[in-house]
């Protein structure tokens, strides 16, 4: 359906608004059991059915649709009118209303709903329309998630577990007060009538009191962390008076603890248990033998355990206090001391029975009088009558319990339906005006791309221009590089049995090796300067220089002196900067005497490795830079034995720590000494080979990380 025309008017406007806000108010008074849900639920659908959709249909006839488009619209304001109707009946309770009330629900479920939802999402462009199709989506859900929250929400009553806890204490007082006045008469019969029976009834008491006091202690206990009041005002506490009627985690946590952490202090539900079986054990040791075995059976303290409906066991604990109310357990435990109180009365008839027989005349009357006073207390069948209905009573709890559970999903799933759906009508409502404004700007941003390509097209020729520029400069600062490197004419000139494996990662580098040649003595080296590329290489230069100078210049000769000097003259061109410069070098560097048949070497950083007799033998060079340190020192000249056949490896640490292999590791110096000596036996020329074939294999789709230098000198 498209309206061409017709935009909602104000009035049309408030009367939506007036129709949903007290509708959604309603619902929500209802679930809350407030006063005046009913008058706003009215008033509401009234607005909505008498008002609201006449005006609607008057609107909407005016705009430009053909015939069928406004019946359609027309038959849609109808059904809803109708079932504004069955509401308002369902609401005064009418008879009738609720077939209606359904079946007009279902038409909208199936036809008026889901049409709605079509045209509001996809194919309509009415203001008129999107209004007209919010509002009766939201007021649909006003209705129906109202009904899902009512359906399952209720108020657990706890009257039938309060009464049931009424009627026992007043059992418990009842069979108290029994007793009390049992012992009275006792005690005025036996005066003259043996120490034995005082002593046994004297037992009995102490038996019961004791038992029953334990329970009482552990009452109050329950109370007071439940209710959390003091003791004192705890131990005086009712049923009636507890608070904590519903919550099942005092009782579970006093009287069992955890499945981490059971309670076993004397609080707790497994000391009760010991309690009662001492009780009940201490009782029967008063009766006579012969009467244990029926005496036994009419006590009502069993505390044995359960067997499930899957005949699984269920400790005599978990069954009377794992996940109950606090008032049902208050129950069960006044229940115990009436039930002790019980036995504490038939132990002493069975004792007055099995006494002197002057003093059981005496007394026969006056507890056949008591029976008599207290017979519906004393039997059997009222007393289960009372656990069974208090056992109810707990399933009506469990039940309602359920119920808030359930009630309370269904509260924060209408919220959560109800916020989503206000958030879909804010979008659907931005959607046009959003569209608009898009349109517009990427009219705009068109424009601005036709500019800004031609400002590409410009700058992409200049960034062209620039680079070919800085790869021009790149490589003439190679050849300027490779100027300072010695030819490698030269070093086989003087160490005819050599290798120089030399890979930059860039088009300049870092790393450098250097050669020079005085007198008899031929010093050859590999470096390492700080950074690679461009930077690496302008360090390079200054610290090849420095080398230059320390030999020419200075004529200095030790190789541990030339290091010194080396770092002096480095340390001196940096410090003309105005800005602090910590670039250096590492370096090994050799000197081979071929007159007098020595070998000297120094380094900063980078080790020696030479092979004598297939075994590898390292030199650890001094730990520090050629350049700003802490704490300098003068570097070391070593003096290695000058022997034939013997391979030195100088080397920087591009090639152990590259990446690579299977895992993507570093190659490391351990693997990298092994490859040499396992190829040291091989000619220079080959081993070369070997070694770059390694790293290529090594590297494999990689990027190299560091410059690599590796030079290999056999005597």
């Amino acid at each position: 359906m498209h309206f061409q025309a017709g935009k909602p008017s104000k009035i049309l406007n408030v009367l939506m608004w007036l129709s949903i806000v007290p509708t959604l108010l309603g619902q929500v008074f209802k679930v809350m059991h407030y006063p005046a849900a009913a008058l706003l639920l009215m008033i509401g659908t009234f607005v909505f059915g008498f008002f609201y959709l006449p005006l609607f249909v008057v609107e909407s006839w005016k705009t430009k649709e053909n015939k069928r488009q406004k019946v359609v619209l027309f038959v849609q304001g109808l059904i809803l009118f109708f079932f504004s109707v069955g509401f308002l009946f369902k609401i005064m309770h009418w008879p009738g209303s609720g077939v209606f009330y359904l079946f007009n629900n279902g038409i909208l479920v199936i036809i008026v709903i889901p049409y709605a939802l079509y045209h509001l999402l996809v194919n309509s462009k009415s203001s008129l329309v999107k209004s007209h199709n919010l509002l009766l989506v939201m007021y649909f859900f006003c209705h129906s998630l109202g009904s899902l929250m009512n359906s399952g929400s209720g108020r657990i009553k706890i009257d039938t577990v309060l009464q049931h806890g009424l009627n026992t204490e007043q059992a418990l007082r009842a069979a108290n007060s029994r007793n009390k006045q049992l012992y009275a008469s006792i005690n005025g019969a036996s005066a003259d009538n043996g120490a034995g029976l005082l002593l046994k009834i004297s037992q009995l008491k102490a038996i019961s009191d004791s038992a029953n006091q334990h329970i009482q202690s552990l009452k109050t206990h329950l109370v007071a962390v439940g209710d959390n009041i003091p003791e004192a005002q705890a131990d005086t506490i009712s049923a009636i008076n507890i608070l904590n009627a519903v919550q099942v985690d005092v009782p579970t946590g006093v009287l069992i603890g955890n499945q981490f952490n059971p309670n076993k202090d004397k609080y707790s539900a497994s000391q009760l248990k010991t309690v009662l079986n001492s009780c009940r054990d201490s009782l029967l040791n008063l009766v006579a033998e012969q009467n244990r075995s029926i005496i036994k059976e009419g006590l009502n303290l069993n505390t044995d355990n359960y067997t499930d409906e899957n005949g699984e066991p269920v400790s005599w604990e978990m069954t009377h206090f794992n996940n109950m109310p606090l008032l049902y357990v208050f129950n069960t435990l006044t229940n115990l001391q009436y039930e002790i109180k019980n036995a504490e009365y038939q132990v002493l008839t069975d004792i007055i029975n099995s006494g002197d027989k002057h003093l059981n005349t005496a007394l026969f009357s006056r507890i056949s009088e008591l029976n008599t006073k207290y017979a519906a207390i004393k039997e059997r069948e009222e007393i289960s009558k009372l656990q069974k209905e208090n056992a109810k009573g707990m399933e009506l709890l469990n039940a309602k319990d359920s119920e808030l559970s359930d009630t309370r999903q269904s509260i924060i799933y209408f919220v959560l339906v109800i916020l989503a759906f206000f958030v879909l009508v804010f979008f659907v409502i931005r959607s046009n005006y959003l569209r608009k404004q898009a349109n517009k700007v990427l009219k705009h941003q068109k424009e601005i791309i036709e500019e800004q390509k031609l400002e590409v097209e410009e700058q992409k020729y200049l960034v062209e221009e620039k680079q070919k520029e800085i790869i021009e400069s790149i490589t003439y600062a190679k050849r300027l590089q490779e100027a300072i490197l010695p030819p490698q004419e030269f070093v086989n000139q003087h160490l005819p049995d050599n290798f120089i494996l030399y890979k930059p990662k860039d088009l300049v580098a870092g790393d450098f090796y250097w050669a020079e040649k005085v007198k008899h003595l031929f010093f050859i080296a590999a470096a390492d300067s700080t950074g690679h590329g461009v930077p690496g290489a302008m360090v390079s230069v200054v610290c090849s220089n420095a080398l230059n100078r320390t030999i020419k210049e200075f004529q200095l000769t030790q190789t541990g002196k030339i290091l010194d000097k080396t770092r002096e003259l480095v340390l001196e061109t940096f410090e003309k900067s105005t800005s602090e410069v910590k670039d250096g070098m590492d370096i090994s560097l050799l000197c081979v005497d071929t007159m007098n048949k020595k070998v000297y070497w120094s380094g900063a950083n980078n080790p020696l490795w030479y092979v004598s007799n297939n075994v590898l033998h390292e030199i650890k060079a001094d730990k520090q830079p050629i350049g700003k340190t802490e704490n300098p020192k003068a570097f070391t000249t070593h003096e290695i034995e000058y022997s034939a056949n013997t391979i030195f490896y100088l080397f920087t640490d591009g090639f152990a720590d590259q990446f690579g292999g299977a895992k993507g590791k570093k190659y490391k110096y351990k693997q990298f000494s092994d490859f040499l000596v396992s190829h040291s036996s091989l000619s220079m020329q080959q081993q070369s080979g070997l070694i770059d074939r390694e790293f290529e294999l090594w590297k494999g789709a990689l990027e190299q990380v560091d410059d690599v230098c590796v030079i290999g000198v056999k005597l």
